[in-house]
């Protein structure tokens, strides 16, 4: 099914409950959802940059080419640097969502740690954040039955294709996957998206456009995600 990854409903409401607590205690914070995908100033991310610019070969310049390399060069990082962990064994508290310089000294992670890292990392190597967003959805097997909520990052190649960063993988593929073909019915890990926001707004994401966009609230979805794809077990 062909989804508009870049967002059909600005949505007006970005805070969420119950991601971040108090420090010693169980009393959530409410959050703008944008923050945990603005970090460019951050001298962690900056440092990791600058790494891969001597060691990977990350490009700093902006020859037709190099915006993909910056993600495909980007994308195995995370991909090699980052241990993917469900939330049932890395915290007690409830999907608590780590902001991106934490990711990066822990190591690990869940799927909305990953792609926030990974999403602040292409918006901050000089990709547009446009081309860029953090997606909310849910993900489903061949026969349709929904494995549970996903987070995951896209972005928009220079083609103008929109495609899939899974930021849980051990491994990237030698292509970046086109978004459409990954959301397909019948495959055997479909993605389904719902929401998508980067630093500067969140959408809502509707099949068929802006016309059957409903202007759900993201709370109400955060209530009914509680289950969350376990990764490890959606690829066996």
């Amino acid at each position: 099914m062909a989804y508009n990854w870049e967002g059909d409903l600005i949505l007006q409401d970005c805070a969420i409950d119950k991601k971040r607590y108090i420090i010693g205690s169980r009393r959530p914070i409410t959050t703008d959802l944008r923050e945990w995908i603005s970090f460019g100033d951050n001298i962690i991310m900056k440092e990791i940059l600058s790494d891969l610019r001597e060691k990977r070969g990350l490009p700093a310049t902006k020859k037709p080419g190099d915006f993909d390399r910056r993600a495909m060069v980007i994308w195995r990082l995370i991909a090699r640097q980052i241990q993917y962990v469900h939330d049932t064994t890395k915290y007690k508290k409830d999907d608590f969502w780590l902001f991106p310089p934490e990711t990066w000294q822990l190591r690990k992670g869940d799927c909305e740690d990953g792609s926030f890292l990974l999403a602040s990392l292409l918006i901050a190597s000089g990709i547009s954040p446009f081309c860029v967003r953090v997606v909310l959805g849910m993900a489903f097997d061949g026969s349709g039955k929904s494995l549970g909520g996903h987070c995951w990052p896209v972005y928009k190649n220079e083609a103008g294709i929109w495609c899939i960063l899974e930021s849980t993988l051990d491994a990237v593929p030698s292509r970046m996957p086109e978004a459409d073909e990954l959301a397909e019915e019948g495959r055997p890990f479909r993605y389904e998206p719902l929401y998508c926001f980067n630093g500067y707004h969140l959408w809502e994401i509707a099949p068929g456009g802006v016309a059957k966009a409903e202007g759900r609230v993201l709370k109400a979805y955060l209530k009914i995600r509680r289950k969350k794809v376990n990764m490890r077990m959606a690829h066996k």
